[in-house]
């Protein structure tokens, strides 16, 4: 079994390259670890926006990683910073 955090770090990842992309900062995350992740498995991640906090020039994020057998292996939710440069 793959330790949890380590599937965690794929949603840094596609935070901090792709949605919403570089310059943003983690102000809060909560993850839920659904179930085990196994070496071998194929782990897919999808994130969305929930919520534009315009006062604190923030997003809400939602995410899930699935795994080949399309079971959710993990889910949670964040609260990521704008760069001064998008305000």
């Amino acid at each position: 079994i793959a330790h949890g955090i380590l599937t965690a770090a794929l949603i840094s990842a596609v935070l901090g390259t792709k949605l919403p992309g570089p310059g943003y900062i983690y102000l809060q995350q909560e993850i839920k670890f659904l179930k085990p992740v196994f070496p071998g498995d194929t782990i897919s991640v999808e994130v969305e926006i929930t919520k534009k906090i315009n006062e604190k020039k923030s997003l809400e994020l939602s995410f899930t990683c699935t795994n080949q057998r399309n079971q959710i292996v993990l889910g949670g939710s964040s609260i990521i910073k704008a760069p001064p440069s998008l305000y």
